[in-house]
């Protein structure tokens, strides 16, 4: 029998996780591993699929729980379960994508599961999503049609900046064969996490009509950023003397540094506001860049600023 693999150890999650706590999860490790941010690092692309797989299983009630009851013996209490590849319940078609063009590694259709995964789920346990995917497809909804397709699509702050257009290029199963198109995307002003861009048309096709496709847009965390609504937050490191003194400082900003001028006797949580350096609405205004002053000392100081630290000490008492 394969090796039992520990879904939960993998995404870093208790047994007890729920849906939000899980993405939230699979999101961190996903960014931290992605192949386009460790080009030719074998190990990353060998976690970012491993992730992908915990993924695929946790993120599916159905598949969730086969796992769950399955535990660490899957040969043995694989009773009363169908076959792999036969009897389970997959969403319709598999759908994945990348959004800088082309395939990368990591995203093989349909058997580049693990062993113990196809142990458990067969082939067809594959087929609900495949590696790279960040959504799949829908059922027909309201509004929807069933020729409709819908996927995550993730972005960075600095997407959101720069606008202009993203490559995409997904695959999809349909009936029994596998659909390849390369889309350019045009990103349009005031995007925000949740968001959803329709392409209409590039959906699925039969019978001479064409459904469309839908792109939720999940916003890739920044460590440098905290979003507030239209405003972004940015925390910036000072020594105290500076913050005592007065100094240029360079604040980390989604266009690239931007200096700002410290004023003297500046306190730690001082928030200083830039006005127009937040992220971009419909209406081609910009929300604000707060900065945010932490105060810090280097990791060791010398004799000297020790003794004038003290002296200080001595000044204020």
């Amino acid at each position: 029998m394969p090796k039992y693999i520990d879904y939960y150890s993998v995404l870093g999650v208790p047994k007890t996780a729920g849906e939000s706590e899980i993405k939230s999860a699979y999101r961190k490790l996903a960014l931290k591993h992605h192949p386009d941010r460790n080009q030719g690092n074998k190990l990353s692309e060998s976690k970012f699929k491993e992730i992908n797989e915990a993924y695929e299983v946790l993120s599916d009630p159905q598949k969730k729980k086969m796992y769950d009851q399955v535990g660490e013996n899957p040969q043995e209490s694989r009773q009363g379960y169908p076959p792999p590849g036969g009897g389970y319940q997959q969403r319709p078609g598999g759908f994945q994508y990348n959004y800088q063009g082309g395939q990368a590694p990591g995203t093989e259709q349909f058997g580049d599961f693990s062993d113990f995964f196809q142990s458990i789920f067969g082939g067809a346990g594959a087929q609900g999503r495949s590696f790279g995917d960040f959504g799949g497809m829908e059922e027909e909804g309201p509004g929807r049609s069933p020729l409709d397709m819908e996927a995550e699509l993730q972005l960075s702050v600095e997407d959101l900046f720069k606008g202009g257009h993203k490559q995409l290029s997904f695959s999809y199963r349909s009936g029994r064969k596998t659909e390849t198109r390369d889309l350019n995307v045009k990103l349009p002003k005031g995007l925000r996490d949740g968001a959803t861009i329709r392409l209409r048309g590039q959906g699925k096709t039969a019978g001479g009509r064409a459904g469309d496709l839908y792109l939720k847009i999940s916003l890739l965390p920044d460590p440098r950023f905290e979003i507030d609504g239209d405003d972004l937050v940015v925390k910036v490191d000072v020594p105290p003397w500076d913050a005592a003194l007065g100094a240029e400082i360079s604040v980390p900003s989604p266009v690239g540094p931007v200096t700002v001028r410290l004023p003297a006797s500046s306190w730690g949580g001082r928030r200083m506001r830039l006005p127009g350096r937040g992220l971009p609405r419909k209406d081609g205004t910009h929300g604000n860049l707060y900065v945010v002053i932490s105060l810090a000392l280097p990791e060791k100081l010398s004799p000297q600023q020790l003794e004038l630290f003290k002296k200080l000490k001595d000044l204020s008492a």
